[in-house]
């Protein structure tokens, strides 16, 4: 990294740290009181960009993607804020579709600093994270370069997660399910209270398909700030090919357009989260700028989002990388192989797991097909112990093959493993489908202080399922 960039970076990550820390004994401290600040002082520049803001357990990402893509098609310049990264830092910030740079990354670091370092010194309101500042980042940036919109992911929850200052055009809920407990609470109903306190008074939300222990506090939380509830399955899907490993071919029919997509991204749960977008490109066409249904659909064909179900390698063997992290996308990552590639038998498995999840969610999903579980750590400071992990997967009789400290030695094992007819699947987290992508495609990544060497890596106690740290 460039030095201003590489100090910049680094200056950052000395604050408050609540995705990358692994510390057990630092809790979160989540509310909306120090963004407000931050943005006081920098002009509110999130007020002058209307806003979709996406929350949800699973397809968040996906999602934000191609209601990006959708917009940038329809010739609006179009901002997204999304996390974690994969390889930079700066590709948390694109202005249709292209990461910022690092000047601009550093501008915009070294003018919210001083606000960041008044807001500390006051005292009473305690530190601006490492989240915060990139939401003040994003927000300022996409208002200095005059964007038409801005699509905003949810960092974690909704509530209280620093996005939530925004008073958006859309609110857009993915589907919910038991993730990051530690934080956001043990029961579908709590975790969905906080996915649904990005609903604001006379809003609209779209939602996606939910368990009914989600969906009735969606609705009673929609009701209560009078917003109408927009089902993504008003968007109907009449007709889909897999299409084997190329783009799924898929048409869609809401009450105002037919749409014909071919999707590049795999598997049956994102043709769920392309109804979604459309679902959500629609609720804002109709409020704020007009969308030609053509251009949508020929931006959502056109939607990049890697690290979810992406073939690295056709083999022989196959390489497939996917973020699965719980049991939901574990699920959906099984069903995609199976519908793209055939049906699954004995893949060799890397997995390595992060504080917040439960470890052992994939290899549960995937042991009834006599894996090769190859257990490794990602260079995440909160990534989960090898042999840890590898413990716990035994104690719950999914065996393991080997044990290694990084994701390349897992892959170069896997590739010995694996012969000419199994295929490699990479996954656990997402960073560990980032290293693998790093791996193969010849990426250099960015590199930030270990904060392992202090803190010690993530620990699973004996018998321990999910990681005591919080997410």
């Amino acid at each position: 990294m460039p030095n201003n960039y590489k100090r910049s970076v680094e200056q950052l990550l000395s604050l408050a740290d609540f995705e990358r820390k692994a510390r057990a004994d630092e809790s979160p401290d989540f509310h909306l009181l120090r963004t407000r600040m931050l943005m006081e002082r920098l002009g509110n520049p999130h007020e002058s960009v209307p806003a979709i803001h996406v929350a949800g357990s699973k397809g968040k990402g996906s999602t934000c993607a191609m209601i990006a893509a959708g917009l940038v098609s329809n010739g609006l310049r179009t901002g997204m804020f999304i996390s974690p990264h994969l390889h930079r830092m700066t590709e948390r910030f694109t202005v249709n579709g292209a990461p910022i740079t690092e000047d601009e990354f550093v501008s915009l670091f070294e003018r919210i600093w001083p606000a960041a370092e008044e807001i500390r010194s006051r005292g009473d309101a305690g530190t601006v994270s490492v989240f915060e500042f990139q939401t003040a980042m994003a927000f300022l940036h996409f208002a200095e370069v005059e964007a038409d919109v801005m699509v905003i992911e949810v960092g974690l929850g909704g509530r209280l997660d620093s996005t939530n200052i925004i008073n958006p055009a859309v609110s857009v809920i993915t589907p919910v399910g038991l993730d990051h407990v530690a934080v956001l609470g043990d029961t579908l109903e709590q975790i969905a209270g906080e996915k649904a306190g990005i609903i604001k008074p006379g809003i609209p939300v779209v939602v996606a398909e939910q368990q009914p222990e989600a969906e009735g506090v969606i609705v009673s939380t929609a009701k209560l700030n009078g917003s109408e509830l927009i089902p993504a399955a008003s968007v109907k899907l009449i007709e889909e090919s897999p299409n084997g490993a190329g783009p799924q071919i898929a048409t869609y029919q809401s009450a105002e357009a037919e749409y014909r997509i071919e999707l590049p991204l795999l598997g049956e749960h994102q043709l769920a989260n392309a109804a979604t977008a459309i679902a959500a490109l629609e609720t804002f066409g109709s409020g704020f700028a007009p969308l030609d249904p053509d251009l949508i659909a020929s931006g959502i064909s056109n939607v990049q989002w890697p690290g979810r179900v992406q073939v690295l390698d056709q083999g022989p063997p196959a390489l497939i990388v996917d973020g699965a992290h719980n049991h939901e996308s574990a699920v959906a990552l099984r069903a995609a192989v199976n519908r793209h590639f055939g049906e699954l038998r004995k893949p060799v498995l890397v997995l390595g797991s992060t504080g917040g999840h439960d470890p052992l969610a994939v290899g549960r999903v995937f042991a009834d097909l006599e894996p090769s579980v190859i257990v490794t750590r990602s260079r995440h400071p909160k990534a989960v112990e090898p042999s840890d992990f590898a413990a716990a997967l035994k104690k719950v009789r999914i065996p393991v093959t080997a044990v290694t400290e990084s994701t390349s030695e897992a892959l170069a094992y896997a590739r010995n493993k694996a012969g000419s007819e199994r295929p490699i699947i990479a996954t656990g987290s997402l960073f560990i489908a980032a290293e693998a992508i790093e791996a193969v495609s010849g990426i250099e990544p960015e590199m930030y202080p270990d904060l392992r060497g202090s803190a010690g890596p993530v620990r699973l106690s004996p018998g321990e399922s999910v990681t005591s740290t919080p997410a």
